[in-house]
């Protein structure tokens, strides 16, 4: 049969054709499952512009007419939250007729982040294993490594994972919560020259309620008190949700996925399984600094792929956090911690795996040679005073495609605006130059006699300036910052 016939079956939906009709009488011909989360599926249609949400109940959409209008009632609050136009969440244009969903517009070029996490050894592995990993490592380690690296490696992840805590913590920001936070329902484009992430399902979006909240999650992405039904979704359960997803991208393996999970238990009637207990809060944290009753064998070494902030962040919500709510770092901390990551992480050319160059002379992977790259090195300015510690730093590998340097570089992380694109680095005919690319900054830059003159068109930057002592850029605002940069490497 064909599967994406077996997809409509197993849910009780009709063939292709006809399809489900909207509640405007427009036919939508569902094709094959695009992602599930904790309430539903999601199809794709004939249209490309066109996505379908059906809700399950026991695996089976809904089509109880009370079920319908109570689902109905609770999307029509959507539109009284405050929801910016801004804000990347992928809202409902129709209902459903027949069925408890609704239509929604599909982001051209993106998938879910679950076909990063995805992967299936194939039965032939010749040619499929690259020669950078060691031919001895059994297959169940190499070809999960090799999609790791052919998925854009831990800086493409960072990226995602930045701008998913950034849109989670604009919601936040104006007091709603997601409520359902999985690698089903958060979507990132698909070229790796992006990292636009868009939330593909806004069932569960609301305002915190003091009194207990609604009972949805995906399994293993759930909060304990939500898993356990202590506590309904809140802010930090959002919050323990998006950990568990940046955890898992990151390292390859989840935060409870240790050797407790390979002790016998759970065959006597009520008692819980250890995985029933990592998603209750009841195993420790493969990391965790006291109990290492649960360590993990498996997944990436994680100074590899995570900065000390980053190890707090995620000790913090998976220790402390794990059993008090309250003690989570909250969203608004993540954006920075992750865009400070990414930006001093570099891709390798040889195997395409990223690291830190400050810790590093050569791949950890593949042991090629650090590549040279551009570094800028963001200080706050003080008249009459040397340049103190870097308050931001920033790593570019020189290739043929434009250099891009964003807000965060120049000036204080904001949520709004610090993916911002604000200067340019590029080659032409051989030699580099530097744009400005925002008006919302005065920029001056440091001459061939370390002169300060405006930052106007097109700058040529000599390599050799930049291998002896590095350019000076001033950028004028309200906290002055003075912008260092290098070539490093050869």
């Amino acid at each position: 049969m064909n599967k994406n016939k077996q997809d409509l079956d197993q849910f009780g939906l009709p063939k292709p054709k006809p399809g489900l009709q909207d509640e405007w009488s427009q036919q939508h011909k569902l094709t094959k499952v695009l992602g599930r989360g904790g309430q539903g599926v999601v199809f794709r249609t004939t249209d490309p512009d066109l996505v379908v949400k059906c809700i399950l109940k026991d695996n089976q959409v809904v089509t109880n007419t009370a079920e319908k209008e109570a689902y109905k009632k609770k999307l029509s609050k959507l539109s009284l939250y405050p929801i910016n136009p801004e804000f990347n969440i992928a809202k409902p244009l129709f209902m459903l007729k027949d069925q408890a969903g609704y239509v929604m517009q599909m982001m051209q070029d993106m998938h879910p982040v679950q076909a990063i996490l995805d992967y299936k050894i194939p039965k032939e592995t010749q040619g499929k294993i690259p020669g950078w990993l060691n031919s001895e490592l059994p297959i169940e380690i190499s070809y999960p490594l090799a999609h790791y690296a052919k998925t854009g490696g831990a800086k493409q992840r960072l990226a995602i994972l930045m701008q998913t805590a950034t849109e989670l913590s604009k919601l936040h920001s104006v007091g709603l919560l997601y409520g359902d936070i999985s690698p089903e329902n958060v979507f990132c484009s698909v070229d790796r020259q992006f990292n636009h992430v868009w939330f593909i399902d806004a069932d569960n979006i609301r305002f915190d309620n003091p009194k207990r909240g609604s009972i949805v999650y995906t399994p293993g992405y759930g909060a304990p008190e939500v898993v356990t039904k202590q506590d309904g979704c809140r802010p930090q359960s959002d919050c323990y949700s998006f950990a568990t997803l940046a955890f898992k991208m990151l390292t390859m393996v989840a935060p409870f996925d240790g050797e407790a999970l390979n002790e016998e238990g759970g065959w006597d009637e009520g008692e819980s399984t250890a995985e029933d207990k990592a998603q209750q809060g009841l195993l420790p944290f493969i990391d965790d600094l006291i109990d290492d009753s649960n360590r993990a064998k498996s997944g990436l070494p994680r100074e590899l792929v995570l900065t000390p902030e980053l190890k707090i962040l995620f000790a913090k919500t998976f220790t402390e956090g794990r059993v008090n709510a309250w003690q989570r770092p909250t969203i608004h901390h993540w954006p920075e911690a992750l865009a400070a990551a990414h930006d001093t992480m570099i891709a390798c050319p040889g195997c395409n795996m990223s690291y830190y160059p400050a810790d590093h002379q050569e791949c950890p992977y593949c042991e090629q040679s650090v590549p040279g790259y551009f570094q800028l090195s963001s200080y706050q300015w003080q008249p009459n005073n040397p340049l103190q510690k870097s308050n931001w730093q920033s790593v570019h590998v020189a290739k043929d495609a434009p250099i891009i340097v964003p807000e965060r570089v120049l000036q204080e992380f904001t949520a709004d605006s610090h993916d911002q694109a604000v200067l340019e680095l590029y080659q032409l005919e051989g030699d580099w130059f530097i744009r400005h690319l925002s008006d919302q900054h005065t920029i001056s830059i440091t001459d061939s006699q370390g002169v300060f003159k405006p930052l106007v068109g097109q700058w040529h930057v000599e390599l050799e300036v930049l291998k002896q002592q590095g350019i000076l850029l001033y950028v004028q605002s309200e906290l002055p910052r003075v912008i260092e940069l290098k070539w490093q490497g050869k």
